[in-house]
């Protein structure tokens, strides 16, 4: 009941909301699915919109804007689903919510670098992938940062539902 009471009183979650962890509940399945597809939305978009200037910045005409905002577009739906799994109803989790934003730009930046020409057995090779490791990564995050607080804002706005919803009494 502490538990309860501390998680509605640091959050916008009411303590019906809130589960504990030995309450048995069934999960209507199609409600989840429809709260990831709106995580999943969310998380495009945005991401997307974030990552614009700096594929605009990137490309030298506008059919090539196509690829790479196309990937951010499925990589930011993703994270989307993946953020709202993760985070459940710790809201108010900040190094959880950075920690997923962190491993997802990571994952992709770095996915990036390995792209590109290979790193040769110089100096100056290894500092130019460096830096542009660097810069992958945190363009990446910046873009994976922007998804996240617009999914947490939605989370406190009640606009989307936190992993696991109650399933309703009528149902």
């Amino acid at each position: 009941m502490v538990l309860e009471a501390e998680r509605s009183l640091s959050g916008n979650i009411d303590a019906d909301d809130v589960l504990e962890e030995n309450e048995s509940v069934q999960v209507d399945k199609n409600t989840e699915r429809l709260e990831s597809v709106k995580a999943a939305s969310i998380a495009a978009v945005i991401g997307t919109l974030a990552a614009l200037p700096i594929s605009l910045y990137q490309v030298t005409d506008i059919t090539e804007l196509l690829l790479p905002l196309g990937v951010t577009f499925v990589s930011c739906a993703l994270f989307g689903v993946t953020f709202r799994y993760t985070v459940r109803r710790d809201l108010d989790d900040s190094h959880l919510k950075s920690g997923v934003s962190g491993a997802f730009a990571c994952v992709k930046g770095l996915a990036a670098l390995g792209a590109g020409p290979p790193l040769e057995l110089d100096t100056a090779s290894f500092l130019s992938h460096a830096v542009d490791g660097a810069v992958y990564v945190a363009e990446n995050l910046l873009i994976f940062v922007f998804a996240s607080v617009a999914l947490d804002f939605c989370f406190k706005t009640r606009l989307l539902s936190p992993f696991p919803m109650k399933k309703s009494a009528s149902q």
